[in-house]
């Protein structure tokens, strides 16, 4: 029996009107930045992905939480854009602080083997080397759009060299 296609719509029906307008606009610069979209069933939602055809590796995901919906970016060239974070809110910036660290940093056979390691980068001075699952991991709200619209654009970029 073939797979059913789950409709972009359905997850923006789903996301909220309050998040509408940001996750369609999304939707058109990730598809015409060369990437194709998959959308699964999850138990709070959906879990929807874009990964860029050329590099073959996922950009980000859009998460359903119970405390709302969750925006992931596979932030693989963030050393090339750093500076950026700086401008981050403080919300954001403590979010990132407080993710879990990449224990594949501090030793290779830790964590899955699949795993291709964490985020080696600076904020506020301080490094932080975190994992790649939930260091760029972040709530959609209004102050945090346009931050995370800017740092998937810039991370496109530098895929896109």
């Amino acid at each position: 029996m073939p797979k059913e296609t789950i409709p972009f719509s359905a997850f923006v029906e789903a996301a909220g009107d309050e998040h509408t307008a940001f996750v369609n606009s999304m939707h058109e610069y990730m598809l015409e930045n060369d990437c194709k979209v998959e959308i699964k069933e999850a138990a709070n939602g959906y879990v929807v992905s874009y990964k860029h055809i050329p590099s073959k590796r996922t950009v980000l995901n859009y998460v359903f939480r119970k405390a709302g919906l969750m925006m992931r970016i596979y932030a693989d060239n963030v050393s090339a854009y750093m500076e950026k974070l700086a401008d981050w809110p403080e919300a954001m910036k403590s979010t990132a602080k407080k993710a879990g660290d990449c224990t594949r940093m501090f030793d290779p056979t830790a964590c899955n083997s699949r795993c291709i390691g964490g985020f080696d980068f600076v904020i506020d001075g301080e490094r932080q080397q975190k994992c790649r699952y939930s260091g760029f991991m972040f709530y959609l709200n209004d102050e945090s759009k346009p931050h995370l619209r800017e740092m998937t654009e810039c991370e496109m970029r530098v895929r896109g060299l």
